[in-house]
């Protein structure tokens, strides 16, 4: 018999940022590095004789966690990625709902239903992850072994094995970053011992209780933004509706406006040229309306920001503010360093190179 540790990859950025990362190389996020090191201590008493991963960065990363404790190697391998989502790489996930309003809905509830231009079929991904699972637990005859996987890959898979049909996929519950579900393989057969356990986060480092899309309907609240260039949207009204002051004193040459369905909810404004001779992107300013903040929307327009540049093949992202001011806090948060603090202003930066 063969013990195999079914482990969902740590928070990285398309879940803070509500961007539909399949196999885009989404980085692992502040609070996905607190996820790794509990997950490494949840696995301190177990004993562990391979390790194997996704090759995405976010997978391989957590896998860290079980790997660099005990010397081993992380095999990587392409076929515990997530699925290939291929039209919605990368974009985000309310200009989706909005746009492909059904094929949104067949994702979640009925993804057999589900296809997009480019993208990997429900029913290939299931194949993949069981064929994967079948075959390196053969390998590992009598042996214990880690395998990290993504969200869609993993519940597809559950799904597969308790023979829940898609229609009926809602089901199975959602696994939280770094859940760890335990399944036995023996004799050509594979049993799901326990899915889904996150006890190690406890609420405060659980990404999932911070989050309302994936509960009952009755329950869900809106919360991914979709973005529009300004200009298709009568940017000057609306710089004025948001009372942007700092974008009417900052250099932009790219702006946009982010909306929570048809509700104007903040913009984003970006310099591409300055300092593109150092590969470093210049945000210039962020506005969320007051009665909208605290909520997830200014992380998400950074995660445009972030998107943005990385076509332009930056490496880091720049963004100066007045000293004292509370977005300081709020980018430190979402991985800003500090460079330079004056009297006047705090210079911060950040690393978004994903290759």
């Amino acid at each position: 018999m063969t013990k195999i540790f079914l482990v969902r990859h740590a928070e990285a950025e398309g879940n803070i940022y509500r961007r539909a990362h399949g196999h885009y190389n989404g980085l692992v996020t502040e609070k996905g590095n607190k996820q790794i090191e509990l997950l490494t201590d949840r696995f301190k008493d177990e004993h562990i004789d391979a390790v194997y991963s996704s090759d995405l960065t976010r997978a391989s990363k957590t896998a860290a966690a079980i790997s660099e404790p005990r010397g081993l190697t992380i095999n990587k391998t392409k076929q515990l990625r997530e699925v290939d989502i291929g039209a919605w790489e990368d974009r985000p996930w309310g200009e989706i709902g909005y746009t492909d309003h059904d094929m949104n809905i067949y994702f979640n509830k009925d993804p057999a239903r589900w296809h997009v231009t480019g993208g990997e079929s429900y029913g290939d991904a299931g194949k993949r992850m069981l064929e994967c699972i079948t075959d390196t637990a053969k390998k590992h005859d009598g042996e214990t072994i880690a395998m990290f996987s993504h969200g869609f890959s993993i519940r597809t898979l559950l799904c597969l094995l308790k023979e829940i049909p898609s229609h009926e996929t809602e089901q199975m519950p959602y696994c939280d970053n770094t859940a760890v579900t335990l399944l036995t393989y023996d004799n050509g057969e594979i049993k799901i011992e326990f899915a889904g356990d996150n006890s190690h986060l406890g609420t405060k480092h659980s990404t999932l209780a911070h989050q309302s899309w994936w509960r009952a309907e009755e329950k869900r609240k809106p919360e991914n933004l979709r973005f529009l260039p300004l200009n298709d949207v009568a940017g000057e009204s609306l710089i004025r509706i948001f009372k942007a002051k700092a974008g009417e004193r900052a250099h932009v040459d790219v702006q946009y406006a982010a909306f929570l369905s048809d509700e104007p909810i903040g913009i984003i404004g970006l310099d591409t040229i300055r300092e593109a001779n150092r590969k470093i992107g210049w945000i210039s300013y962020i506005h969320v309306i007051p009665h909208r903040r605290n909520k997830t929307f200014g992380t998400q327009l950074l995660g445009l920001a972030v998107s943005d540049f990385r076509k332009l093949r930056r490496e880091r992202l720049h963004m100066e503010m007045p000293s004292g001011t509370p977005g300081i806090n709020f980018m430190s948060k979402c991985g800003f360093d500090v460079l330079i603090t004056t009297e006047t202003n705090c210079h911060m930066e950040k690393n978004i190179k994903n290759w």
